[in-house]
């Protein structure tokens, strides 16, 4: 089992390959620290509650983990939506397309999102189970 240090590390090898630290819980690519991630989520709303946390999430980790630029009180799923898809409309406007490639340079948050999507996308038509809401209103 990797220890608290080991997962920043995994968390920061993800920001770097994806642009951003919000790993989902049911993450491809690392099953592991998508399911840290949550655990550690879930700990600190329970701290911010005054409740006893799961784990040993102290002080110095929270800034450990804000230091490394991860998200304690998670992502509004909604609202990040929304702004991907108003950044969809320019590349559009400038491309002609909306293939945004994954590794997109100017904006890799971006080209992870709509990749990921994309996946989401083809498994919800193949009646596979995704961790993406993609609902009919999204997919429109």
């Amino acid at each position: 089992m990797a220890g608290f240090e080991e997962h920043c590390c995994e968390l920061i090898a993800f920001k770097e390959e994806f642009g951003h630290c919000n790993v989902p819980r049911m993450c491809a690519n690392n099953q592991s620290l998508g399911q840290w991630c949550n655990k550690m989520r879930t700990a600190y709303n329970k701290i911010q509650k005054g409740m006893k946390a799961n784990c040993n999430l102290s002080q110095d980790r929270i800034e450990r983990l804000e230091e490394i630029g991860f998200q304690l009180q998670g992502v509004d799923q909604d609202e990040a939506f929304k702004k991907h898809c108003r950044e969809l409309i320019p590349f559009k406007e400038d491309f002609g397309h909306c293939h945004a490639p994954q590794k997109y340079a100017d904006n890799p948050s971006f080209g992870q999102w709509c990749s990921h999507i994309r996946k989401t996308y083809k498994m919800d038509q193949k009646g596979m189970h995704t961790d993406c809401n993609l609902s009919p209103g999204r997919i429109e």
